[in-house]
C-alpha cells in the first residue's frame, strides 16, 4: 500500500516534487504508485526503495548489541547498529562502515538473515527502505561505545530482554527477531 506514501509526495503547488529536476517546470505528476513524469520534458522519476542494512552482534555470553537512538526519527527508541547502503558500496561493506562508525567494532563475519521493507520519515518525508539483516561478529564487544552521535547509548541484552515492540522500526524488530529465532543460535 503506496497510499501514505503518494501522499507523502505530494506534487501539488509546494508539493515536495512538484518541479522537475531536468527542465524546471512545475509538471511533475505521480502516472503510478511510484513514478513521477514531468508532463513538460517527459523526464520520469522512479521512487525505488533504497538500501539500509542493519546488524545484530552478541558478545561472546549472548547479549545483543542494542541501541538506544539519540536522534529522530525514533529518539529514545532502540535500534541496531546499520543505516543507509551509499554509493558503491555493497550491503556487506555498508554494514561493516556502519558498525565502525556507530559503535567502533571491526566485523570479522557476517551471516546473512533476511530483507524487510521499511518505511523512515525524514524531514517531512516517508522514505521507503529495503533493510537488509546480518548476523555478525566482531571482536571486544563488550567494549562497544555510541561513537558517531547515532546512538544515546549501547546495551548488552540478555535474548529474554529484547521486546521487539521496543524497536524503532518494525523491520529492525523483525532482524532482531529473525537472529533470535533462527539458526546458529
Amino acid at each position: 500500500d503506496f497510499s501514505g506514501f503518494v501522499m507523502t509526495f505530494d506534487t501539488g503547488p509546494g508539493g515536495v516534487f512538484r518541479y522537475c529536476p531536468k527542465c524546471a517546470a512545475a509538471a511533475m505528476r505521480f502516472i503510478g504508485p511510484k513514478l513521477l513524469r514531468c508532463e513538460a520534458c517527459g523526464f520520469e522519476l522512479y521512487m525505488n526503495p533504497a538500501a539500509a542494512v542493519g546488524g545484530v552482534i552478541v558478545d561472546p555470553r549472548g547479549r545483543m548489541v542494542v541501541l538506544v537512538r539519540g536522534k529522530e526519527p525514533g529518539k529514545g527508541l532502540w535500534d541496531l547498529p546499520g543505516g543507509f547502503v551509499d554509493p558503491g558500496e555493497t550491503a556487506e561493506e555498508a554494514l561493516a562502515r556502519e558498525i565502525r562508525e556507530e559503535v567502533g567494532l571491526d566485523v570479522t563475519a557476517m551471516r546473512y538473515l533476511g530483507s524487510w521493507p521499511n518505511v523512515y520519515p525524514y524531514g517531512g518525508i516517508a522514505y521507503r527502505t529495503l533493510d537488509f539483516g546480518f548476523a555478525c561478529e566482531a571482536a571486544g564487544v563488550e567494549e562497544a561505545r555510541p561513537a558517531d552521535g547515532e546512538a544515546e547509548r549501547v546495551l548488552l541484552l540478555e535474548p529474554a530482554e529484547i521486546d521487539l515492540a521496543r524497536f524503532a522500526f518494525a523491520s529492525v524488530g523483525r532482524i532482531a527477531g529473525a537472529y533470535l529465532q533462527g539458526p546458529g543460535r
